[in-house]
């Protein structure tokens, strides 16, 4: 049973990560940038951060 808490807590925490990371990018991008801060834009800011995440987790080196 602990196995499973683990594992729903790494994903929980995984999802939690590219929401920190697109809400990093949302922030540079709005602000500093100027672009319209629309709710495509914060899906493909979420997107973006759970790709990279999926890009380190799976990293052959």
């Amino acid at each position: 049973m602990g196995y499973l808490v683990n594992e729903i807590l790494l994903r929980l925490a995984k999802a939690a990560a590219g929401l920190v990371l697109a809400a990093i990018l949302w922030f540079v991008l709005v602000p500093v940038i100027g672009v319209a801060g629309t709710p495509e834009l914060a899906l493909l800011c979420w997107l973006s951060g759970a790709a990279f995440i999926l890009l380190v987790e799976s990293s052959p080196i």
